[in-house]
């Protein structure tokens, strides 16, 4: 679970647009009356914001022999990274969260991320041109320059003193001035916290209750 955002080249983690990016985002609101917030549909942002959330949902990482699997029970976000040497496909079907593969350089494994789905809305808004450059690597606690946030880690206590540091580029000109290098800190928790978000089945049954016999 994300514990804490920094920004190493500047006080604010919130991204800098480009003038075209503001204009895209300014172009985009234009079209409508007012902006439902995504998330109550139960639809995610995909990629940087699924890694740079501080609202207290657990990633569980999973790893075998050629990937290691991300389950975020945000919006129940799914990430497949791949560390089996396999190149980013030539052709492949954009999605939220891209196209990932890893490689070791050390201890640290690092993840580049391409082929996405346009995403319009700030704060993270991505064109299909949008790069995601990941070095995911382990500290502790005490090495944390930032203080723990969001409600789950002032209420559950992490596992351990381990801390998953991971440090994250987006280069994606058509809405960014210049690369956006954050880095995230996850806290370990319990292998059984991650849980089931049932945000669809709220919707199913708002819709339901509209066809109710009376």
């Amino acid at each position: 679970m994300a514990v804490g955002v920094v920004n190493p080249d500047g006080d604010s983690t919130a991204p800098v647009y480009s003038e075209e990016g503001r204009e895209r985002l300014d172009a985009f609101r234009a079209q409508f009356s007012e902006l439902p917030e995504a998330g109550a549909a139960c639809v995610g942002s995909g990629m940087p914001g699924v890694m740079l959330s501080l609202v207290s949902y657990p990633i569980e990482f999973v790893q075998n022999d050629s990937r290691i699997l991300m389950v975020a029970e945000l919006e129940t976000q799914v990430r497949r990274v791949f560390i089996d040497g396999r190149a980013h496909p030539e052709t492949a079907f954009p999605t939220n969260v891209g196209h990932s593969s890893g490689e070791w350089d050390g201890d640290t494994l690092v993840v580049d991320t391409k082929i996405f789905e346009p995403w319009p809305l700030a704060p993270w808004p991505r064109s299909e041109d949008a790069r995601i450059v990941e070095r995911f690597s382990m500290t502790t606690m005490d090495q944390m320059p930032v203080q723990r946030q969001g409600f789950l880690a002032g209420v559950v206590p992490a596992l351990n003193d381990d801390v998953l540091v991971v440090d994250l580029t987006v280069t994606d000109p058509a809405y960014y001035d210049g690369p956006q290098h954050r880095i995230a800190y996850y806290q370990r928790m319990a292998d059984d916290v991650t849980s089931e978000y049932a945000c669809s089945r709220g919707l199913w049954e708002d819709d339901l209750e509209n066809y109710r016999n009376n």
